[in-house]
């Protein structure tokens, strides 16, 4: 019924669930308040913010990035992370439009939202 290579092929497979699962993030739905920050943010060095209503994010940084990720708030941060790969951003502006451009800065880095 088994062959040699069935056993190991199970006995990993086995092993890599909890991990897998271990990493998987937790999304809580982004509050009426929360939900000015959803959609994607650009920054002028090509890093991006992206939020989703579900409480979902992806972020690129020179040095990092997270896709399917969670996203919490608290007055002052966004965290965006899956499992232990996660970043905290300090929000120095929350989301504002100026003729016509939607803005918001991060860690006094400016982000423009981009359809």
């Amino acid at each position: 019924m088994f062959n040699r290579l069935t056993v190991p092929a199970l006995i990993a497979t086995l092993a890599v669930v909890p991990i897998v699962s271990s990493c998987s993030a937790n999304k809580t739905p982004l509050s009426t308040e929360q939900q000015i920050y959803t959609g994607n943010w650009v920054a002028k060095d090509g890093t991006f913010v992206k939020i989703y209503l579900d409480g979902g994010g992806d972020f690129k940084t020179s040095n990092s990035s997270v896709t399917g990720g969670a996203t919490t708030f608290t007055d002052k941060t966004l965290t965006i992370g899956l499992g232990p790969i996660k970043r905290e951003f300090q929000i120095t502006q929350p989301p504002q439009e100026k003729n016509g451009v939607v803005t918001m800065q991060l860690d006094g880095i400016t982000y423009t939202y981009q359809q």
